[in-house]
């Protein structure tokens, strides 16, 4: 039985693992280093849930004696948990944004938030598990963690993922006020988000002694709100995919006329099926390095343009950094 049990924690977290993986490898174009996506994993696993559970316990601890130990659990859970955590977890932007050029677009952003919203739920399933291990009860636990692999991990994971993605929509805006808009309105609905599971499973738990199938309703409710929740954040990230391929294409093309590159790599770069191939480039040209300069070379413009003037020197300075470094790769092939 402690086998089983075991086996079935194993198989969960390596689950959010290849949540983490696949969301990783949905960002076609300009991957982010796989080495800081796992550091942001980390931080929402050790930091975010460090953090999280000593502010919980102690403002859970002072509503105790205004609303009494049961309507504390619950405000602790519905409402002081999904705010403290959605901060915490979003901490890891603060280094993302002033340590180097670290999220260009939303996806970009979108990936972070899912890495640290994936990792806080990882050690929290554990702790969940450990606290709720019963030998007499293998059911129970194997309950437990179907829940909390394919529902509550998605609930993080989409949630930091909204904030994220606010993030890395404002990061190249113009504007100071980009920077209280629009993380404010990714906060808000990675609080609501999270917020309304915590309550529907709450909710789902103060029915289940009295009106079972009340209880298995509202936790069925919740289930498919989750899962419609992740089908719109793929949705929003394919839509954001798409629109990160017209603009490489747009001024790809534009380099193209300059001479920068071959027209022909203008139309093979931002599908990335075509760039796959290995017959389009000279064989002394680091397919890799070649694919990463050209299409950063496009972000910078679409950076320069969304920014309208603001910190032009630094944009202009990056593309003439990737010009050349386009044309010292061309250069080796010939």
């Amino acid at each position: 039985m402690l086998f089983v049990a075991l086996l079935a924690v194993v198989f969960a977290t390596l689950l959010i693992l290849g949540y983490l993986l696949f969301i990783w490898w949905l960002d076609r174009y300009e991957r982010e280093p796989i080495w800081l996506v796992g550091l942001t994993f980390l931080w929402g696993g050790l930091g975010g849930t460090c953090l999280s559970c000593v502010i919980n316990s102690t403002i859970g601890a002072t509503a105790v004696p205004v609303l009494g130990a049961a309507a504390s659990q619950v405000f602790t859970t519905v409402v002081v948990a999904p705010t403290v955590e959605e901060v915490m977890k979003g901490l890891i932007f603060v280094p993302l944004l002033v340590i180097g050029n670290n999220i260009d677009n939303r996806t970009d952003g979108l990936i972070y938030g899912a890495a640290t919203g994936l990792g806080f739920s990882c050690l929290e399933n554990l702790w969940y598990y450990m606290n709720h291990f019963d030998p007499n009860n293998l059911e129970g636990l194997i309950t437990l963690v179907f829940l909390r692999t394919m529902f509550t991990s998605l609930v993080h994971c989409v949630s930091s993922a909204l904030l994220g993605m606010a993030i890395g929509y404002a990061r190249h805006r113009s504007g100071a006020f980009r920077w209280i808009m629009f993380p404010a309105m990714g906060y808000i609905a990675a609080v609501v988000c999270h917020g309304t599971w915590n309550g529907l499973a709450t909710l789902s738990g103060a029915f289940s002694a009295s009106a079972a199938g009340l209880a298995g309703a509202t936790l069925l409710f919740g289930c498919l709100l989750v899962v419609g929740a992740s089908i719109m954040m793929f949705i929003m990230t394919q839509l954001s995919l798409h629109s990160e391929h017209k603009f490489i294409r747009k001024y790809l093309l534009e380099e193209a006329r300059r001479g920068v590159i071959p027209t022909a790599h203008a139309d093979i770069i931002p599908y990335w099926r075509k760039r796959r191939r290995n017959d389009w480039l000279p064989p002394g040209v680091n397919k890799g390095d070649y694919i990463k300069a050209a299409t950063l070379l496009a972000f910078r413009h679409r950076q320069l343009e969304i920014a309208k003037g603001e910190r032009h020197h630094a944009y202009m300075e990056d593309i003439t950094r990737y010009r050349n470094e386009v044309q010292g790769l061309l250069a080796k092939g010939r």
